[in-house]
């Protein structure tokens, strides 16, 4: 029985020492396997799962690694506590899936070669719904009850691409409710700090170069546009709002750009890019503000800091292409936090502040529980956090004083506040 119980406790132990560990995963798409980085340690484990023909995305999902196959047209279910294929839910032959956005138990996958977004039940497998969208889509998110399918407007018969576009559906009941022209072959997404989508146009590789659409989500109207340069692909934005986007670069180094999501500036174009491992295409950022790379054709991943420059080179499989992670870090207790309903910020005053900024909140709010703002610094680390108890009518001031976690004043510069639960960040300038 001693033995019995030694053997459980052990068990146990190994399982919570896993779960303790941060991943960065990453799809080795010619060698069809799943390797892993260990982000605190370094160390490196190759070819621990094998995959389907062509994987394409791997997200981490409500405790799963989900898997996009292109060539099987599958989504395989990988376990990552001991990195054991789950499942295997088979999609349309044929429909070369590209992209998945998940949300309540389902995944939303887009099918380049089919027009269309398919409706997984993450349960059982099943299709059960799909969307007709425009032209051969690509990336996919989900934002605030609405799923965004980037359309590429690729031609299979002259290799060409025509009208680019954003179909926006209702996740509710599956409606179309609008598509939005953009520019030339629109591959991924992200939302920044402010809610508004930022939308990468990777250009046609000849005559139209990278650009970056803003879609409000409010109205569905493209607010501004920027250009890049080069042929940008898959978009990270930390929480102070500045924005990462793998961009190739196949000879001799890899390129990221950089820019501002909130001004909408670029910071590193094609001029004078972020120097990574050959062929970045697959992009993440860690809870530290830590971002990675996946260079195609170095058969590695660059670890890199939000300043752009390069830290660390893990040798992986063949053919890096997409990464995810799993950090632990982020986790915290959220039984008696609120997720904010129709809650905002107001400007802070005064901004520039020297001393201390107020924060107004504005909204109603019934219930109990904790109102949280967040306060980062502008390369992302969270510096503070403040409390608020939620009263029934919210018309509130609370104050920064400017200082860190332990009381220490921070240095001059761009801060920003965000309410926990929330998209949306509200700029302040120290100036002391």
């Amino acid at each position: 029985m001693k033995r019995t119980i030694t053997t459980i406790l052990a068990i146990i132990s190994f399982y919570s020492c896993l779960f303790a560990e941060n991943y960065v995963y990453v799809i080795n798409n010619l060698s069809e396997t799943l390797s892993r980085i260990n982000i605190e340690t370094g160390a490196v484990e190759n070819h621990i799962v094998t995959l389907g023909v062509v994987p394409n995305q791997v997200v981490y999902y409500e405790d799963m690694l989900y898997v996009v196959n292109s060539g099987n047209a599958s989504l395989q279910v990988i376990n990552p506590v001991n990195n054991s294929i789950v499942n295997e839910f088979p999609l349309p032959a044929g429909s070369n899936p590209w992209h998945a956005a998940y949300h309540d138990n389902y995944a939303f996958v887009a099918g380049f070669a089919s027009s269309s977004v398919y409706k997984v039940n993450l349960s059982s497998g099943s299709i059960v719904a799909t969307y007709s969208v425009g032209q051969c889509p690509a990336g996919i998110i989900e934002y605030d009850g609405r799923l965004y399918a980037a359309n590429t407007g690729f031609n299979p018969v002259d290799f060409s691409y025509g009208q680019g576009s954003v179909t926006i559906i209702d996740i509710g009941d599956g409606s179309i409710i609008d598509q939005v022209n953009i520019g030339k072959n629109p591959q991924a997404m992200a939302v920044g700090p402010d809610g508004v989508i930022n939308i990468i146009c990777t250009g046609d590789y000849m005559v139209n170069m990278g650009m970056i659409y803003f879609l409000d989500p409010s109205d569905n109207s493209i607010i501004d546009s920027i250009s890049t340069g080069g042929n940008p692909y898959m978009p990270v934005i930390n929480l102070s709002g500045i924005g990462f986007i793998s961009a190739g670069g196949w000879i001799n180094n890899g390129h990221v750009y950089s820019y501002d999501a909130i001004s909408r500036t670029v910071l590193r174009g094609d001029d004078n890019p972020v120097l990574v491992g050959t062929g970045s295409i697959g992009l993440a950022l860690d809870s530290t503000g830590m971002l990675y790379s996946a260079g195609q054709l170095a058969n590695s991943v660059t670890k890199f800091n939000c300043q752009g420059t390069a830290l660390e080179d893990y040798p992986v499989g063949s053919g890096p292409l997409s990464l995810t992670i799993i950090d632990s870090r982020t986790s915290t207790d959220e039984s008696n936090d609120i997720v904010p309903v129709r809650i905002s910020l107001d400007f802070p005053y005064p901004n520039p502040f020297n001393s201390k900024v107020i924060l107004s909140l504005n909204g109603n709010y019934y219930g109990s529980g904790k109102i949280i703002i967040d306060i980062f610094d502008s390369n992302g680390r969270q510096v503070n956090r403040l409390n608020m108890v939620g009263n029934q009518s919210i018309n509130n001031n609370i104050i920064w004083s400017g200082v860190d976690y332990y009381g220490n004043d921070v240095a001059s510069g761009v801060y920003f506040a965000r309410i926990k639960g929330t998209s949306k960040a509200v700029k302040m300038v120290l100036l002391r």
